[in-house]
């Protein structure tokens, strides 16, 4: 292979993804790591069978002495409507509503455009043509089409719509900070280069041969200067992500199942981590805390 700026971004995409995925599972176990929450009894909760009403398990008698009931199909129902539709903001904020959907239903057009490029990389290793009369060639043709062009437009439509609302609404802006900023700024700058790069390559000819030499481990097609930019800019969101705030889908998780949604009774699986955060020192102070003693010689005022 020889070495010029393409076979330079070849590689370097195996590393950052590679960082990117690190990142990732990093950050996850971290989170998955921490404390047990605060427990409140906080209902519905979608895989309760009573939660059409707000109701829960708590309700019948002798609710301990029974088998729970619990259905996945509510729970799944629920997080469908929140990674779909963005649901919460919806029913909180409708304004704001519109340009959030925009965004993130955008970025996943984008999502299901960078894993139509690698089935379609996958199926040309295997010697089938794109475009050509092959069924699966056929759909990830017009999949690629369809959800690159449309991802990238509605990413930046909503991008944009959103700074704005950030800049001129002064209660968003009080809750703003620069990171913040700086993520839908990174975003924008990246998917822009894309829809640059796509007036270049208006098939994504160059992207699916672009995506078969990472495959295949071959060499990389040469490739215009715009494209280049837009490729090194993906590589730096992706070693970029895993260390910011838009991670806020893995803590989305957690909110959701580890806290908002889990209603396991304690039968003393949980005595023990409860215990040890016990023992902890508490580090502020207040007229009913004393500083530096435990959680538990300050709740029972000793």
């Amino acid at each position: 292979m020889s070495y010029n700026i393409e076979s330079i971004i070849f590689y370097t995409s195996y590393i950052t993804f590679t960082i990117f995925i690190i990142g990732i599972i990093y950050k996850w176990s971290r989170w998955a790591s921490m404390p047990i929450h605060l427990r409140w009894e906080l209902y519905p909760v979608p895989h309760e069978k009573k939660a059409e009403y707000g109701g829960s398990y708590l309700e019948e008698v002798d609710w301990a002495k029974k088998t729970r009931e619990v259905t996945k199909i509510g729970e799944l129902k629920e997080m469908l409507e929140e990674m779909l539709f963005i649901k919460r903001i919806y029913l909180m904020n409708k304004r704001l509503w519109f340009l959030s959907w925009f965004f993130h239903f955008g970025i996943y057009l984008i999502l299901v455009w960078f894993l139509a490029l690698f089935l379609s990389a996958i199926i040309m290793s295997l010697g089938v043509q794109i475009p050509s009369s092959n069924p699966w060639a056929y759909f990830l043709y017009y999949v690629t089409l369809i959800t690159g062009g449309l991802g990238a437009i509605m990413t930046i439509i909503g991008g944009i719509g959103l700074l704005i609302r950030r800049l001129s609404d002064p209660v968003l802006r009080d809750y703003t900070t620069w990171p913040d900023y700086l993520n839908t700024v990174l975003v924008l700058i990246t998917v822009a280069t894309g829809l640059a790069a796509w007036i270049y390559d208006p098939a994504f000819d160059l992207a699916r041969k672009f995506m078969l030499s990472l495959v295949t481990f071959s060499q990389p097609p040469p490739l215009p200067t715009i494209t280049t930019v837009n490729i090194a800019l993906i590589q730096l969101l992706l070693v970029y992500i895993p260390f910011s705030k838009i991670t806020h889908f893995i803590g989305k998780y957690f909110t959701y199942h580890k806290i908002l949604w889990d209603d396991e009774p304690n039968t003393g699986q949980l005595d023990g981590r409860v215990s040890e955060l016990l023992k902890l020192p508490l580090r502020w102070s207040a007229p009913h805390i004393r500083s530096g003693e435990t959680w538990e010689k300050n709740a029972a005022g000793l």
